[in-house]
């Protein structure tokens, strides 16, 4: 810029045709606009690219760009208001990303055989049954596909689902080497993670809200849900009845991933059903023990392997295809999905931004069946598992090119989730009556931080009233963490 000035003022015409000053500035003419040539100062073109681009909607480049071009001009504008847009921190909260999600399929290991692996899940029927059942607890052998179906109350606890595995399953089968499950209270428990220590069982938990991960129970429950609509009756409350027939229809279904019936790759026979009758008997089959048994079993059993393998291929592929990589490295910062982290007081989902912080990546979770998981160093009063697909996170573009860009927040809303955390708390005194009555009880405030707000001088202080009226979860998990650090009487 200082060239161009020397030149102007050395009366250079080439230079004299394209630029011009008017009450002092310099200004570039071409075709019917004048530019303002702005002089090489961050601050300056900061605050000029965010007049541009921050209080006019906050549109991509393309649409952002004619704001610039028709105004201001220096060397590398474009390149500055390209890079401006991108590291938008507002932008990037509130855009829907509409790549293919991040996470490329990664499957669990093919089980050795059967038995050795189930997956677990709890279905919601959405009816109370007359018996008073409303949840389905789902097992699922991962290699044979075998399944068992049990009815439960919705109010099951521990224990309870503890005995019925035990009863329904480890009784028949044995003690599974892993069990793949969500992250249900019921399985974080401690009672199931001792037993299964005791039974030396590997857990294999889903992260946090991401089901596909255990995509054998979710595949079993719309099944389940196909089936039970076909044979319950219009009042609903009949489902669990219809539960040991809806098991033994699936079960006698060849299943696509191994090419054979669930029933006759567990328990190495075909069970004789209804359709049989219409056919002539056929000879018997090897007698379960003899060696011809134990032979066409071994014969089945890697005719399985082959067809899963096959199956596990062609769906990685066809899943992949829609998919992109994560290289997320520990020590990033990445924006979390708002749907992650509870539901806004008051406040409409539809209008929350999409994606919330960004925070730091503490631990890449490798061994998870879609695609990696990331541990994120999540504010301990969202009361949320800290764990999270990398279909939910977005990376975070950061730049130092404009340390005094404007605070690109928008006003602060009365929900629980702007409140980042307490920092500490005070005592304040209430002046006491004139009169007689005992002293009012002194008032507890705390003060505040919030969201995308990193100064300490913008933190507040509110009374427990204030704060439980927007962010009463904040405010319990602060006092549960006090409570806890009191020493003992």
């Amino acid at each position: 810029m200082s060239e161009i000035i020397s030149r102007f003022q050395a009366k250079d015409k080439k230079t004299s045709d394209e630029f011009t000053t008017v009450d002092g500035l310099l200004f570039l003419e071409k075709a019917v606009n004048k530019r303002l040539c702005v002089a090489n100062g961050e601050s300056l073109r900061s605050l000029f690219l965010g007049e541009c681009h921050d209080a006019t909607g906050h549109f991509g480049y393309r649409k952002t760009s004619p704001n610039f071009v028709q105004r201001f001009w220096w060397p590398s504008m474009m390149e500055d208001a390209k890079r401006y847009v991108e590291t938008c921190e507002v932008c990037q909260r509130d855009k829907l990303r509409t790549q293919a999600p991040l996470g490329l399929i990664k499957p669990l290991p093919i089980p050795e055989g059967p038995g050795q692996s189930v997956s677990t899940d709890f279905m919601d029927a959405l009816m109370t049954s007359r018996s008073g059942k409303r949840h389905i607890f789902v097992i699922v052998d991962r290699f044979t596909k075998y399944a068992r179906l049990i009815a439960m109350p919705g109010t099951a606890k521990t224990d309870f689902v503890i005995k019925l595995f035990m009863d329904n399953w480890v009784r028949d089968f044995g003690l599974p080497t892993s069990i793949v499950s969500d992250r249900d209270v019921r399985f974080t428990s401690e009672p199931w993670q001792s037993t299964a220590e005791q039974m030396g069982t590997k857990l294999q938990m889903t992260s946090g809200n991401h089901p596909e991960s255990n995509g054998q129970a979710e595949q079993m429950n719309r099944v389940v849900q196909y089936l039970l609509r076909h044979y319950i009756k219009p009042s609903q409350d009949d489902w669990d009845e219809k539960l040991p027939l809806v098991a033994s229809l699936y079960n006698n279904v060849v299943h696509s991933t191994t090419g054979m019936t669930p029933n006759q790759l567990h328990l190495g026979w075909k069970p004789r059903t209804a359709l049989d009758f219409l056919l002539p008997e056929r000879e018997p089959t090897a007698a379960p023990g003899s060696i011809d048994f134990v032979v066409k079993y071994e014969q089945m059993l890697q005719q399985a392997v082959e067809h899963i393998i096959k199956s596990q291929e062609a769906m990685i592929a066809s899943e992949n295809k829609h998919r992109r990589s994560s290289n997320f490295q520990v020590g990033e910062r990445v924006w979390v999905k708002s749907v992650e982290l509870g539901q806004e007081l008051g406040i409409s989902r539809k209008l929350m931004p999409p994606y919330f912080q960004p925070w730091e990546i503490l631990d890449i979770v490798e061994d998870q069946p879609d695609g990696p998981s990331y541990a994120i160093r999540i504010p301990p009063h969202l009361r949320t598992y800290p764990v999270f697909h990398a279909s939910k996170l977005a990376p975070f573009a950061a730049t130092e090119q404009f340390p005094s860009r404007r605070s690109m927040l928008p006003p602060t809303m009365d929900g629980e989730v702007d409140v980042d955390q307490i920092i500490e708390h005070r005592v304040m005194p209430v002046p006491r009556p004139s009169g007689r009555g005992s002293p009012p009880k002194p008032r507890m405030q705390y003060r505040v931080s919030f969201r995308h707000h990193l100064d300490p001088k913008e933190d507040r202080w509110f009374t427990r009233e204030e704060l439980m009226r927007t962010a009463p979860q904040v405010i319990a998990g602060y006092e549960r963490a006090l409570k806890g650090k009191m020493p003992a009487e």
